[in-house]
């Protein structure tokens, strides 16, 4: 998969970013943009490039018909920013990779020796990785849904006053603000058909069908690492400091 060759330019990486970086602030990378891809507040925006960097408590956003893949070196993690998402890095709880506000994601995690946390929140949920590849997506109102595609994540409510849940593969939880997390319950969507916006498998799909779009999503999940090649032209990285 193309993803592996991210994964392997995200190890190489690793020691530089331990170099520049303290202890207490995570670097993520551009790996790969299609559109547009802005950093920090409206009015003040900067637009990103393939290359650039951004650190912890910086502010993403893509713009309409954009995507982009955001790679974190120290914690062997990419997450894919689909259009109109809106995210928070390194959010104000610790372990937090991630505060996705609006939109949607696909995170992939890699093999992490390290003893820290990765965590993903999101208005309504915060979720710990017991995997490696999911699907989220936060509506307006806050709503979650995490829809697994392997391994397991544990669900958890913000406030911490109701019990977790674990999502295994396969699974989809739906979570709504200030409410417990909803029961597992099966999906059918491979990481191909969730890159493509969709709740739902397409129509007519049977158990043939489902297997053989397991094997193209898994194809199509790498999609990032054709365009970081291909998108590399784009310009030279920067690094942003939030």
């Amino acid at each position: 998969m193309r993803y592996a060759i991210l994964f392997t330019l995200i190890a190489i990486s690793i020691s530089a970013a331990a170099t520049d970086e303290g202890a207490e602030s995570i670097t993520y990378d551009v790996l790969q943009l299609e559109g547009k891809l802005f950093l920090g507040a409206e009015p003040d925006e900067k637009r990103m490039r393939i290359g650039d960097q951004a650190v912890s408590g910086d502010r993403l956003r893509t713009g309409s018909s954009s995507s982009a893949a955001i790679g974190i070196p120290s914690h062997t993690t990419i997450f894919r920013l689909q259009a109109k998402t809106t995210c928070t890095l390194a959010h104000d709880r610790p372990g937090v990779l991630l505060h996705l506000e609006r939109g949607r994601l696909r995170a992939l995690f890699g093999s992490h020796t390290g003893a820290d946390p990765r965590l993903v929140t999101t208005p309504s949920a915060v979720l710990a990785v017991r995997g490696t590849e999911y699907g989220l997506k936060v509506k307006k109102n806050g709503a979650t849904e995490i829809v697994v595609f392997s391994g397991v994540v544990e669900v958890n409510d913000p406030s911490g006053k109701n019990p977790p849940i674990r999502v295994e593969a396969g699974q989809r939880s739906r979570i709504k603000t200030g409410r417990p997390p909803g029961s597992p319950e099966p999906h059918r969507l491979t990481p191909n058909y969730w890159d493509q916006g969709r709740s739902t498998p397409p129509s007519g799909m049977g158990a043939g069908g489902l297997n053989s779009g397991a094997q193209s999503g898994a194809s199509g999940a790498s999609g990032a690492g054709a365009g970081a090649g291909a998108g590399g032209k784009q310009g030279g990285g920067k690094k942003h400091g939030g």
